[in-house]
């Protein structure tokens, strides 16, 4: 039954191409926009024209720093990247750098060029001023110092200053000097949380797919009207069984149609573009639990309404109010506050939550317990009133 089901499906040309061409557009937007972002690292390019050892600590430095990818070009390389957005930032590092940090300057040092779309300029731009401004101070303390045993007369070894400037350089490990602390204060008790936050366009993406599939299973059960108005429900009626049959047969294969796209769409981006957008098992078992809820409504949706014209008027603005309201089209890794009470009042909502919390840490099991729980509790209480709807409209005639 849920062989023929899904044949019948696909049979309809318009119905097959909206299941492929759709996720198949949205594919490809999602896959460029994500193709050169990283959850956890800042592409930059640098440039070194100096080509000294100290240029060539400071790069080694950059290099250890987490959340930085260093890309060292050329000039022209390094334009290039920016203008494919490849990198958020250029940072050239002038021919005489290391002249001038043995002198004391720090002016001019380093050229930046920021992309305008760039989120996190200030933030790259303070770590290379930081690493930079520590070789200079370590070189200007070498300096003094050397300077006050020459004044004193003291003797000094042939590698006295590298001591010194060894020293100095010492007192920024295993922290810097000076650090700065954000904390969000809301009038109560300030909590220390260390999370990793997904990013806003892996957020938007998810939203996407979780609003489409809501569209496609509205439409895709459907034929339960069709069904009941040209007679075969009646007539299954008379076998025993038959109904549950062809129920749980329309429930499989619109699971399986369903489960299709999701592996399309994550194969895609693996395969072509090298993302992997929902990582771990409990990134499915939530899209699992988010499909078969939506199927659910579907399948209750399809049961109430009398005609095809109906379901068709009805099914868009269903998805589109449960989609803005559950967070699917608004580019916002975390529901600022009563919004995110709302969003838990549609299936979508519940997915977004566990979904968003499983692109940053796939293993955040207590994130997703309670919104599989909750997705699969309304496909427990739908399906059956469903089903139950279905028999009472056949006593009736």
């Amino acid at each position: 039954m849920a062989f023929y089901k899904l044949k019948m499906m696909l049979s309809d040309k318009l119905l097959f191409a909206a299941m492929i061409l759709i996720p198949l557009l949205i594919m490809v937007t999602a896959g460029y926009v994500l193709k050169n972002e990283k959850l956890d690292t800042i592409p930059v390019a640098v440039v070194d024209e100096d080509e000294s050892a100290y240029s060539s600590l400071l790069l080694e430095r950059l290099s250890r720093k987490e959340g930085l990818s260093l890309n060292t070009v050329d000039r022209k390389g390094a334009r290039g990247l920016l203008e494919d957005s490849s990198v958020e930032q250029v940072f050239i590092i002038n021919k005489g750098f290391e002249k001038s940090v043995k002198k004391g300057e720090s002016d001019g040092l380093i050229e930046i060029i920021s992309s305008s779309s760039s989120y996190s300029a200030g933030y790259t731009a303070e770590l290379v001023a930081g690493e930079t401004i520590r070789m200079v101070t370590a070189d200007m303390a070498s300096n003094n110092v050397v300077q006050h045993y020459e004044s004193l007369g003291m003797e000094k070894g042939s590698g006295f200053r590298d001591e010194v400037y060894a020293f100095a350089d010492a007192l920024w490990e295993p922290e810097p000097l000076m650090t700065i602390d954000y904390e969000e204060l809301r009038g109560g008790v300030v909590e220390e949380v260390s999370r990793a936050v997904p990013s806003t366009s892996s957020a938007a993406s998810a939203g996407l797919i979780v609003a489409f599939i809501m569209f496609y299973m509205l439409f895709a059960g459907g034929w339960l009207i069709e069904e009941r108005l040209n007679g075969t429900i009646r007539r299954l009626a008379v076998g025993g069984g038959a109904v549950a049959a062809s129920f749980l047969g329309s429930v499989l294969a619109l699971f399986t149609a369903g489960a299709l796209q999701i592996f399309i769409f994550a194969a895609v981006l693996r395969l072509f573009f090298g993302i992997t957008l929902f990582a771990g098992t409990l990134s499915y078992l939530v899209l699992f639990a988010y499909l078969l809820a939506v199927i659910a409504i579907s399948m209750l949706l399809s049961s109430v309404l009398k005609t095809q014209a109906q379901l068709q008027a009805g099914a868009p603005v269903l998805a589109l109010l449960t989609g803005f309201a559950g967070g699917c089209f608004w580019n916002f890794i975390e529901l600022p506050g009563r919004v995110e009470y709302l969003s838990l009042l549609t299936p979508q909502g519940w997915a977004l939550k566990a979904l968003n919390s499983l692109i940053a840490d796939p293993a955040a099991l207590s994130m997703a317990m309670i919104p599989l729980l909750i997705l699969l509790t309304i496909s427990l209480i739908l399906l059956p009133l469903s089903y139950m709807i279905i028999n009472m409209q056949l006593r009736r005639g």
